[in-house]
């Protein structure tokens, strides 16, 4: 088994049936050699999945009702490692945020993230069994801006989940972390590449090129490669940890233009 290879596991994807991070997520897992069974709430995201990637065993869930996480689970037959990746996010000033917003971002966000854990640690337990946990967590869970605070205290909460889980769990050889992705182009997010209008591509021209460190926009697949890492034994000493995937957009103290006037 070379390092970062998850050669002869399963490994249970939520969200996997997304065009942006669930989509890297599963281009990794596949690339490390691992069998991979992937979930999305939509029965059409389902099926490109399936169409896409033949080797992809492909479930329709919704992760935030603990009978279809059950019904999940035994369908899915002994998984031996799971990536948290659905999540929905809300862009919206907190007092203008109705209940029933407020309860969807933290019943798939943060409630269907515990489920998930819940019935993977299960099934893991009882058969005696070693695994690892990655959670999705975001760049709004340790620093957000206006609009996000219902987003960004689903994401803190992911990231409190992810290091009580590890702890929880330390003793049965169990791991569990998360990665926070900076802006990754997705149908469910801002939209892809390809839908932008020319507003919209001013806007993420000036996040990757005046707020990022690294000016590439970024790709499913990386956090994808960042969550095979957290998986395999090459982080066989890394729990409870949250890595931050941004290309450097948390890293500065002020924006490009910002430094540059000042200079």
């Amino acid at each position: 088994m070379t390092l970062g290879s998850l050669e002869g596991r399963s490994v249970l994807i939520t969200g996997a049936g997304g065009l942006g991070i669930g989509r890297g997520m599963v281009e990794s897992a596949l690339a490390a050699g691992a069998q991979v069974v992937g979930v999305d709430l939509s029965s059409e995201n389902a099926q490109r999945l399936s169409e896409t990637f033949p080797q992809v065993r492909c479930l329709v869930g919704d992760i935030a009702d603990e009978d279809q996480v059950e019904r999940i689970f035994a369908e899915a037959g002994p998984v031996d490692a799971l990536i948290n990746s659905a999540g929905i996010g809300l862009v919206k000033p907190f007092y203008e945020v109705e209940v029933s917003e407020y309860d969807r971002v933290h019943d798939i966000d943060v409630r269907g993230t515990w489920l998930m854990c819940r019935a993977f640690t299960r099934q893991l337990l009882q058969r005696n069994a070693a695994g690892s946990i990655v959670n999705v967590s975001s760049v709004h869970g340790s620093a957000t801006t206006e609009g996000f605070a219902i987003y960004a205290a689903a994401k803190a909460a992911v990231e409190g989940l992810t290091r009580g889980i590890a702890i929880d769990l330390g003793a049965s050889g169990v791991r569990c972390n998360a990665v926070a992705p900076g802006y990754v182009p997705s149908e469910g997010g801002a939209g892809l590449p390809e839908e932008y209008s020319d507003e919209h591509r001013k806007l993420v021209d000036r996040e990757v090129n005046d707020f990022q460190v690294l000016n590439r926009l970024m790709e499913g697949r990386d956090m994808g490669d960042a969550a095979v890492f957290l998986l395999s034994d090459a982080a066989r000493g890394v729990t409870g940890q949250t890595l931050l995937v941004d290309s450097g957009l948390t890293l500065r103290l002020y924006n490009k233009s910002h430094t540059q006037v000042q200079r």
